[in-house]
């Protein structure tokens, strides 16, 4: 991450953008252009300030709560001010001791990966996640819808090897009534005749490209079936083997700005490691070559399951710095941390560059020296 000029805005405009940013960070409240000129050392005029707020809010960097307020940095916002940071890659000598000896464990690896989480949440007060995966390559043998409740269903998917997975999903209520047994049977007919029999990886990439053709926008049954299907074998495809979570409760604070239904999906993801596991691949996808680079996302729509809104125009108040760890071709891993927008990004990036340094060396590179 470095200095650069933002596409689009002049310096001036840039320079005003990152101060409200960071005056953002600082205090988590609205930010007006008299505050600017008073507090962040800028040299131009309250007016000034103020017209550039307007032409930044017209572009979607910048969002004014209402007409008497301040103005709130968007997600894009704070993405661009997070890219533009220096960030010093050197953590102190006793920051990467107590990393190193956190995952130090020899013998049980998700108990080594247990005080490692306590330590990067502690460290940085955000929820903290490391996990180690095995990815399954199976032929898809049964794909099976079992209703439950309103519109939810538990679907199971079972590979040639005899492995299952067991994934609830909520159902499109307009394509799928409660006890429209009818149609669920089409949808499971229709999940079979898409997956079964394919490996996963052919299965997801035949379901992504129906999803993308006009057609599936057509009939309204074919798409329930092609999301579904997609969701569930993207979750099979990783199995989490060991996950560890740490920090939880911080997002009830309120400092963390994470609440209502956002609250209660993220908490949700959380305790469904399976799920957890395959967001967190998604939003921090593999490099052809390990880098241990940290990703950031900000402002993330709080249902993670389903997209991952890049330029979103607000934020939901969540954001997730982590970084993937490579492993050999059977097994992958990730650090990651998740928290408020107004996270330390200066702390906490360089932290999960080194503990995923650290994971890869301890819990990945052990498996090419024992096989």
């Amino acid at each position: 991450m470095g200095q650069g000029q933002e596409v689009g805005l002049t310096s001036r405009q840039q320079r005003i953008l990152f101060a409200l940013c960071r005056s953002y960070l600082v205090t988590g409240k609205p930010v007006s252009s008299a505050t600017l000129a008073r507090r962040q050392g800028l040299k131009w005029s309250s007016a000034t300030i103020r017209s550039e707020l307007v032409t930044l809010e017209r572009r979607g960097y910048l969002v004014q709560p209402h007409h008497a307020a301040g103005r709130l940095p968007t997600a894009m916002a704070l993405a661009s001010y997070v890219h533009s940071l220096q960030v010093h890659e050197n953590l102190p000598v006793e920051i990467r001791r107590a990393v190193d000896i956190s995952l130090s464990n020899p013998v049980e690896r998700s108990a080594g990966l247990r005080p490692a989480t306590h330590v990067l949440s502690q460290m940085v007060g955000c929820v903290a996640v490391a996990f180690v995966g095995e990815m399954q390559t199976g032929v898809i043998r049964r794909f099976e819808l079992v209703p439950m409740q309103q519109s939810s269903a538990l679907v199971m998917l079972e590979l040639d090897g005899g492995q299952a997975t067991v994934q609830p999903v909520t159902l499109d209520a307009s394509v799928i009534g409660r006890s429209d047994s009818r149609a669920l049977a089409n949808l499971q007919a229709r999940l079979a005749d898409l997956c079964e029999g394919r490996t996963l990886a052919d299965a997801r990439t035949v379901l992504a490209t129906k999803m993308a053709a006009e057609e599936s926008r057509l009939d309204a049954l074919l798409a329930e079936g092609l999301r579904v299907g997609l969701w569930i074998c993207m979750a099979a495809s990783l199995e989490p083997l060991w996950l560890q979570v740490a920090g939880r409760k911080l997002l009830t604070t309120p400092s963390h700005g994470v609440g209502g239904a956002a609250l209660e999906q993220v908490l949700g993801l959380l305790e469904d490691y399976h799920r957890l596991a395959e967001v967190l691949c998604q939003l921090l996808p593999a490099g052809d070559e390990p880098d241990y680079r940290a990703q950031v996302r900000v402002g993330l729509d709080p249902n993670l399951a389903t997209q991952v809104r890049e330029r979103a125009v607000s934020s939901s108040g969540l954001s997730i710095v982590g970084c993937r760890v490579p492993g050999s071709e059977e097994t992958t891993g990730v650090v990651a941390m998740l928290g408020s927008d107004r996270m330390n990004y200066g702390r906490v990036i360089p932290l999960v560059e080194y503990a995923a340094q650290a994971l890869a060396k301890v819990h990945l590179k052990r498996d090419d020296t024992t096989t």
